[in-house]
């Protein structure tokens, strides 16, 4: 009798660990396809409307992340589902992890709703780069989740900040700015160094000539560069090696 018991028991575990398998494959197998689905159909229309590529990036990399989210949920749900674990009576009557899970609830809310009103009011796109004033982190955008924003910082560090921590967002990509772009000059080579800076600033239509300017006794030519933060520093050690002839 006790061997027959111990035979049942392999059994089932077997069957389950079988089960287990089948599951875990099958939901792979469902991920990587509507995975591919997602993309295909964000590619498509990004193609379509290609003046609202980055948008269309930012709902495409939100949609796979709430996709992600969803499937694991439901995966492990599947799983314990499958070892006859009550998971909805096991939830109601752990008081520890509920208090746990209420908290962790809440703070999910939040970064889902603040998340949501990120994306419906285009305060920010996948590229843009941005500026949390009350964190005091700058960054480009590259990747908006369900719960947060992934930045690349000028250090090519990655930071990920909660959207529950996102209380005053500065988008320096939609501001314009503007620079100013100095030159020191001597009376050997100002008239020379004039000329190429206005053949110079032909080529960019963002630049503009200021004029002569005078600070602690020195003397130098100055142009204003106009544009989005992106534009500008990108731009700017173009200029500056065209201004001073490094190009050549």
């Amino acid at each position: 009798m006790k061997y027959l018991h111990l035979e049942t028991l392999f059994d089932t575990a077997a069957e389950k660990i079988i089960y287990v398998v089948i599951a875990s494959i099958l939901f792979f197998i469902f991920y990587r396809i509507l995975r591919r689905i997602i993309k295909h159909l964000f590619d498509n229309y990004s193609r379509i409307n290609i003046a609202d590529s980055a948008r269309v990036l930012t709902l495409s990399r939100l949609t796979l992340s709430v996709f992600q989210y969803l499937t694991v949920f439901l995966y492990i749900y599947t799983i314990l589902g499958i070892f006859g674990l009550p998971v909805a009576s096991l939830l109601a009557g752990a008081g520890i992890i509920g208090v746990g899970l209420g908290f962790a609830g809440r703070d999910l809310m939040t970064d889902i709703i603040n998340g949501f009103f990120i994306i419906v009011e285009h305060q920010v796109n996948v590229g843009d780069t941005v500026n949390f004033k009350n964190l005091d982190i700058t960054g480009t955008v590259t990747v908006i989740g369900i719960r947060s924003l992934t930045l690349t910082t000028s250090a090519g560090a990655l930071v990920f900040v909660p959207n529950r921590n996102i209380t005053a967002l500065a988008n320096l990509s939609r501001l314009e700015h503007h620079i100013f772009l100095d030159v020191p000059v001597t009376e050997e080579n100002v008239a020379e160094l004039k000329q190429r800076i206005l053949r110079v600033n032909k080529s960019y239509p963002n630049t503009a000539f200021v004029g002569v300017q005078i600070a602690e006794e020195k003397v130098y030519l100055r142009s204003q560069l106009t544009g989005t933060y992106r534009e500008i520093s990108e731009q700017k050690a173009q200029i500056l090696s065209q201004y001073y002839g490094l190009d050549n």
